[in-house]
C-alpha cells in the first residue's frame, strides 16, 4: 500500500481522470456509430442502385417477350411490314438479348451490371418461370429456322406457334410476379434503411445524453466548486501580497548590487584615427585584436568598424555634429566581432586641431567593457532566478497553508454538524416528548435525556480538545500528549504505548502548540496508513533538547514522498505542515520509512528557552 497524505487531492485527480476516460469513451461510441452507420447506409444505397437496374431490366424482359411473339407471328405469316423488311435477323438478335437478360437476372452478369444476389423467393419464382421461358425461346427459334429454309411439317409449325402464344401469356404472368417481387424487396430495403437511420440517430442522442449526465454535469459541478474555492482564496491572497512585496523589495536590492561589480576599469586606449569627416585613416592592432579581424581598408566611415551596430547613420551624424562644435563624443557601443561574439566599448572621439585651429583628424579612444557587461548580465540572471524561486516557494507555501486552514474549518464544521448538532436535535425531541402525567415513561425519558446530555458534553470536549487541548496550556506537553493518546486509544483498535523520560520542562506556549500538532499529525498518519498493531510514542527531555519519537512496524512508504515535499503538492499536506512547524520551533524533523518494515518519525527541539517545572 502506498501512503497518501493528500487523499482529497488524489480523489480530485482520479475524478477528473475518470471523467476524461468517460468522455473519450463516449466520443469513441459516437465515432463508431457514425462510421458503422455510414458503412451500412452506403451498402444499402449501393444495393438500391443495383435494385433500380434489376427492376428496369426485369420490365424489359416482359416487353421483349411480347416483341418476340409479335416478330414470330410476322415471320410465321410472312406479312410484309414496313418497319421490319428483314424479320429474321432482328428476331435472332432480340432472342439473344432476351436470353442474356433472363440468365443475367437469374445468375448475375458483370456485362449487364447485375448482381448475383437474388432472394430465395425470387430464385423459386425463376425456377417456376424457366419452363415457359424455354418454350417461348425454342418456339421462336423453330419459326426462325422455318423461314431460313428448313421446311417442317405445317402441322408442327402450327403447333409451335400455338405453343409460343400459350407460353408467352404464362411467361408474362410469372415475369410480372418477379418484377413485383423485385419492387417489394427494394421497398423493404428502403424501409430497413429508414429504420437503421432512426436507430443510429437514437443511439447518438442516447450517447450524448449519457455524456451530458455522467461527464459534462459532474465536470460543471466540480468546476463550480473549484471556482468558489478560488473566490474564497482570493480574499486570503491579498494578505499574501504583502509577503510577496517584501520579496520584490529584496529583488530590487539585488539589482542594485549589480552596479558594484568589482572588476578593474581600464584606461582609454587608442583604437583608430579618422579624418575630419569621420572616415578611417588608421586602425590599431588593439582594435583588430578586439574585433578578431584584420582591417586593411581605409577611407571607410568609422561606423563600419563595428559590425551589427544599431542605426549607424544616426550615430555618424551625431558624431560629426558633436565634434564639429568642438566637443568630445562619448558613448557605449555594442557590436559583434568576426566570430559572432558580443563586444562592448566605452568609446570617446576627440578632435585634434592644427596650427590654424582647424580640425585635422579625429582620435577614436576606447575601453573594453565586454567582461564587465557579461558579469553584470550573469549576476542579473542569477539574482532574478533566485528571487523568483523564493517567490514561487512562498506562493506555494501560502497556498498550502490556506488549504490547510480550509480543511481544518471543514473538519470542525462536520464534527459540530454531524455530532453535536444531531445530538442537540435528538435532545430537543426527547425533551418535547416528556409527558409529566405519565410518571413512569417520564422517568425513562429523563434518564435518556441525561445520558444524551453526557454524550453531548463528551463530544464538545472532543471537539474543543482537537482545536486546542486545555491541558496543554495548563500542564504542558507531556500531559497533553498523555491525554491525547488515551482519548484516541479509546477510538481505535491499535495499541498505543506512551513513554516519557527526563525532568519536566516547559517551553513557550507557541512552541509547545506546534510540537503537539507535529506529533498529533504523526500519530494520526500512523493510525490511518501504517496498518500496524502497535504504535510507540517516546518522549525524552533534557536540559539541552527535547526528543519525541513515533514508531510503527507497519506497511511503510516510499521515502521519495518525503524528499519531494517542498516542490510537489502531491507529496502530502501533512508532511508540509510538519516540516513548516518544525522550522518555526527551530527543530529538526527526520522521517525514515521502508516499505514493508515500518516508519519512524523523530522530532528534536532545542530547549534554550525551557523552564523547569517544580
Amino acid at each position: 500500500m502506498t501512503l497518501d497524505f493528500n487523499p482529497e487531492g488524489k480523489l480530485t485527480f482520479n475524478r477528473f481522470s475518470k471523467l476524461g476516460a468517460w468522455y473519450i469513451f463516449a466520443l469513441s461510441i459516437i465515432a463508431t456509430v457514425a462510421i458503422v452507420g455510414q458503412f451500412l447506409i452506403q451498402d444499402h444505397l449501393q444495393d438500391q442502385l443495383s435494385d433500380s437496374r434489376v427492376i428496369n431490366l426485369a420490365g424489359q424482359q416482359r416487353y421483349k417477350s411480347q416483341w418476340i411473339v409479335k416478330m414470330s407471328v410476322l415471320l410465321y405469316t410472312d406479312i410484309d411490314h414496313q418497319h421490319f423488311p428483314d424479320k429474321i435477323h432482328p428476331l435472332e438478335d432480340l432472342l439473344e438479348q432476351w436470353k442474356e437478360g433472363h440468365y443475367g437476372l437469374k445468375h448475375g452478369s458483370e456485362k449487364l451490371n447485375l448482381p448475383a444476389e437474388n432472394s430465395d423467393q425470387v430464385i423459386r419464382m425463376f425456377q417456376e418461370l424457366e419452363p415457359y421461358f424455354i418454350n417461348v425461346y425454342n418456339s421462336a427459334k423453330h419459326i426462325v429456322d422455318y423461314q431460313k429454309g428448313n421446311p417442317k411439317d405445317i402441322a408442327e409449325l402450327n403447333q409451335t406457334i400455338n405453343k409460343l402464344l400459350d407460353n408467352e401469356t404464362l411467361f408474362l404472368r410469372k415475369m410480372d410476379q418477379i418484377v413485383f417481387q423485385y419492387d417489394s424487396e427494394a421497398r423493404e430495403k428502403v424501409s430497413t434503411l429508414s429504420k437503421l437511420e432512426y436507430i443510429l440517430l437514437f443511439i447518438s442522442i442516447a450517447v450524448i445524453l449519457l455524456e451530458i449526465l455522467f461527464v459534462f454535469r459532474p465536470t460543471t459541478i466540480q468546476v463550480n466548486k473549484t471556482v468558489n474555492q478560488l473566490i474564497t482564496s482570493e480574499k486570503n491572497a491579498k494578505q499574501l501580497s504583502k509577503e510577496i512585496g517584501a520579496l520584490y523589495t529584496s529583488l530590487e536590492k539585488s539589482y542594485e548590487q549589480i552596479s558594484h561589480i568589482n572588476l578593474p576599469v581600464e584606461n582609454p586606449r587608442l583604437l583608430a584615427k579618422a579624418d575630419r569627416g569621420g572616415n578611417i585613416i588608421f586602425v590599431t592592432d588593439l582594435f583588430e585584436e578586439l574585433a578578431k579581424k584584420e582591417i586593411r581598408d581605409t577611407g571607410i566611415p568609422l561606423t563600419q568598424l563595428f559590425d551589427g551596430i544599431e542605426n549607424p547613420g544616426d550615430m555618424m551624424d551625431e558624431v560629426v555634429e558633436t565634434v564639429s562644435e568642438g566637443n568630445h563624443w562619448q558613448g557605449e557601443v555594442y557590436f559583434r566581432d568576426a566570430k559572432g561574439g558580443e563586444c562592448w566599448i566605452d568609446m570617446t572621439i576627440t578632435p585634434v586641431y592644427n596650427d590654424l585651429n582647424e580640425i585635422e583628424e579625429l582620435l577614436i579612444l576606447g575601453t573594453d567593457l565586454t567582461m564587465r557587461k557579461q558579469a553584470e548580465r550573469n549576476m542579473n540572471v542569477k539574482s532574478r532566478a533566485e528571487i523568483e524561486k523564493k517567490i514561487n516557494q512562498q506562493k506555494f507555501r501560502s497556498v498550502l497553508i490556506l488549504e490547510g486552514q480550509e480543511e481544518e474549518r471543514k473538519r470542525i464544521a462536520m464534527d459540530i454538524h454531524d455530532g453535536i448538532g444531531q445530538m442537540l436535535t435528538s435532545l430537543k425531541f426527547q425533551i418535547e416528548s416528556i409527558n409529566l402525567k405519565e410518571s413512569e415513561k417520564a422517568e425513562g425519558k429523563i434518564a435518556e435525556v441525561d445520558q444524551l446530555i453526557k454524550q453531548i458534553i463528551k463530544e464538545v470536549r472532543k471537539v474543543t480538545f482537537n482545536l486546542k487541548p486545555t491541558v496543554l496550556g495548563d500542564y504542558g506537553l507531556q500531559a497533553a500528549l498523555n491525554v491525547f493518546i488515551q482519548e484516541i486509544g479509546k477510538l481505535v483498535d491499535i495499541k498505543l504505548i506512551y513513554k516519557t523520560e527526563g525532568e519536566l520542562y516547559r517551553l513557550p506556549q507557541k512552541i509547545e502548540n506546534n510540537i503537539f500538532r507535529i506529533i498529533q499529525e504523526a500519530i494520526n498518519n500512523a493510525i490511518k496508513y501504517s496498518g500496524a498493531d502497535v504504535i510507540e510514542i517516546f518522549l525524552r527531555q533534557t536540559e539541552n533538547d527535547l526528543t519525541i519519537l513515533v514508531k510503527d512496524e507497519g506497511k511503510g512508504f516510499d521515502p521519495k514522498i518525503v524528499e519531494a515535499r517542498s516542490v510537489n503538492i502531491e507529496s502530502g499536506r501533512g508532511f508540509f505542515n510538519m516540516y513548516e512547524r518544525t522550522e518555526y520551533v527551530n527543530g529538526r524533523l527526520e522521517i525514515v520509512s521502508d516499505p514493508g518494515k515500518g516508519t519512524t518519525v523523530t522530532l528534536t527541539v532545542p530547549m534554550r528557552n525551557a523552564v523547569l517545572v517544580d
